[in-house]
């Protein structure tokens, strides 16, 4: 059910502008209609050491019937194929908050000189296991005969 069916009397919340304020190291945006690109952008954005911020534009045919998938086929285009440094903050941030006539996808704006999560954690400096390698397995199946 469309909770707006007038319409949104409110301003959109200008989200990349949001994501840039908190010193992101990884910003990406993606195209339902591309999954090439999509798979591309998700997998950089797995392989990232550190928190990854990924948009995903997909049309959605029931409410929206402005930016449906033919409107979104024709403005989106790969900014990386199109030479953008994801390096450069300032131009990533114009590439994510211009989106009137294009709109620019892919990997957006990343850093890869900052520390990785895991390495910045004060207790873990001395470790030299991941996290997923100290992680234990429990027999837990008497506490399921508890509840069956």
């Amino acid at each position: 059910m469309n909770t707006s069916p007038n319409g949104i009397p409110e301003h959109t919340l200008a989200s990349m502008d949001l994501i840039f304020s908190l010193n992101p190291t990884f910003v990406a945006r993606g195209f339902s209609g591309d999954i090439k690109l999509m798979t591309r952008i998700l997998k950089a954005a797995v392989q990232h050491g550190g928190f990854a911020f990924v948009e995903m534009l997909q049309a959605c045919p029931t409410y929206n019937h402005f930016a449906t998938h033919e409107y979104l086929l024709d403005r989106y285009f790969d900014a990386n194929a199109n030479g953008h440094d994801p390096g450069n903050l300032q131009q990533a941030k114009a590439l994510a908050t211009q989106v009137q006539d294009r709109i620019a996808c892919g990997i957006l704006y990343q850093r890869e000189d900052i520390p990785h999560f895991y390495d910045r954690l004060i207790p873990r400096q001395e470790l030299k296991t991941t996290c997923v390698e100290e992680v234990r397995r429990y027999d837990v199946s008497e506490y399921w005969k508890e509840l069956v």
